[in-house]
């Protein structure tokens, strides 16, 4: 006796449905391996929600030409059943087998789809090395840029940023940043909120007369450390600015000088001191002691993973100083157009420096490991800033 066409065709969605379920859950890029024609999937280490896996693409691609092979497979026995028990009297386009076997044939061509898909995933894409921001201290807007050179959307700050910090917070970022004229540090916990004023020069123990010179973001205290420097050098130092308690501001360590940028790494507060670099340990003990004695004066600086320091001198050249081996390697001579590095800083996410130039749209970068210049990056198309700041989206890389 021949099944009704309604009957089976609950039948076969039964069956379809099962087998769906079955190779989906029987296909994990780590149990089953893929067919013999592809590559098999990369080894994808742990990610956390703001550090995409690496390779998550073409494992989800080998997933699903799996799964859709294993389906298709699945459905060669349904389908003899249907011929036989279910076959069509007629030619109708509308009969059960001939929509089966339609379907068959569509399923088998986005299988092949599938399989060329995968198989011409490319292996040597840019790796995702986050957007660079680049704010400028005469103006609110900070532009933005693909590392791979694609000017994105900007965004704006309240007010104009002398010196910034943008850090991990949670699966987004936050920034940080003072101007000066007058001083003000500002706080910006997430890129769509609010900004909130967590001191200024009206606040003690600071006077009318601070400047601000450097900035970071302590990851351990979750507060802002801000160089100043007022008319009374006594003044001088580092403050902290608590970012829960608001103007909270006190002095973290006083400086016989006039103190300059800051960094944060492995415990120590790092600045410069007109020709030196110098550091202090954040847990009080110890006094300042001298990383390197330069030349000439020092613009910026930044410190690589490594403990190697990577710095900016006035005339515009690029230096890295190794502090085990005493030694120094220069990255970029001395500039001659007037386009001097203003600031210089380390992209976490592929260890790159990245060098923001006086009135230049592009951002120069070199590779801290092999000492060479690698590139350069346009991040507008407007007028250049005499005054460029750059900074990273930390949420884009796994550093």
């Amino acid at each position: 006796m021949m099944f009704s066409s309604n009957c089976f065709l609950c039948l076969f969605l039964v069956v379809l449905a099962t087998q769906v379920t079955l190779a989906i859950i029987a296909v994990p890029a780590t149990e089953a391996p893929p067919p013999a024609t592809q590559a098999p999937p990369p080894l994808i280490p742990p990610s956390s929600a703001s550090c995409p896996q690496a390779g998550l693409l073409l494992e989800k691609l080998v997933n699903l030409s799996t799964a859709l092979s294993n389906i298709n497979n699945s459905l060669i026995s349904v389908f003899d059943l249907i011929d036989e028990q279910c076959p069509c009297l007629d030619a109708s386009p509308e009969c059960f087998e001939t929509r089966v076997s339609n379907f068959r044939t569509a399923l088998e061509e986005l299988i092949v789809d599938a399989d060329n898909v995968t198989l011409s995933a490319p292996t040597d894409c840019p790796d995702r090395t986050g957007a660079v921001f680049v704010a400028t201290c005469d103006g609110t807007d900070v532009a933005v840029v693909d590392p791979n050179g694609v000017i994105q959307n900007g965004f704006n700050t309240d007010t104009n940023v002398t010196g910034w910090a943008v850090y991990i917070n949670g699966d987004t970022y936050g920034f940080d940043y003072f101007r000066n004229g007058p001083f003000e540090v500002r706080c910006r916990l997430t890129p769509d909120s609010v900004e909130i004023v967590l001191g200024d020069d009206n606040d003690d123990p600071l006077t009318s007369t601070a400047v601000g010179t450097g900035i970071i973001y302590d990851p351990d205290t979750g507060n802002d450390y801000v160089a100043i420097s007022f008319d009374n050098a006594t003044l001088n130092g580092i403050y902290c600015f608590n970012r829960t308690v608001f103007p909270r501001i006190t002095l973290l360590f006083g400086f016989d000088g006039v103190p300059g940028r800051i960094e944060v790494h492995n415990g120590f507060v790092y600045m410069i001191d007109g020709q030196k670099i110098v550091r202090r340990r954040l847990d009080g003990t110890g006094g300042w002691e001298q990383v390197l004695f330069f030349s000439t004066n020092i613009k910026d600086f930044d410190v690589a993973a490594n403990g190697h320091v990577v710095f900016t001198d006035e005339s515009g050249a690029v230096y890295i100083y190794d502090p085990v081996q005493r030694t120094y390697r220069q990255l970029r001579p001395p500039t001659s157009d007037g386009r001097c590095g203003f600031t210089s800083a380390i992209n976490p996410c592929d260890s790159l420096l990245y060098v923001a130039n006086i009135n230049d749209a592009e951002l120069q970068i070199f590779n801290t490991n092999t000492f060479q210049r690698v590139g350069s990056l346009t991040y507008t198309e407007s007028t250049p800033s005499p005054c460029p700041s750059v900074a990273f989206d930390p949420t884009f890389c796994c550093a």
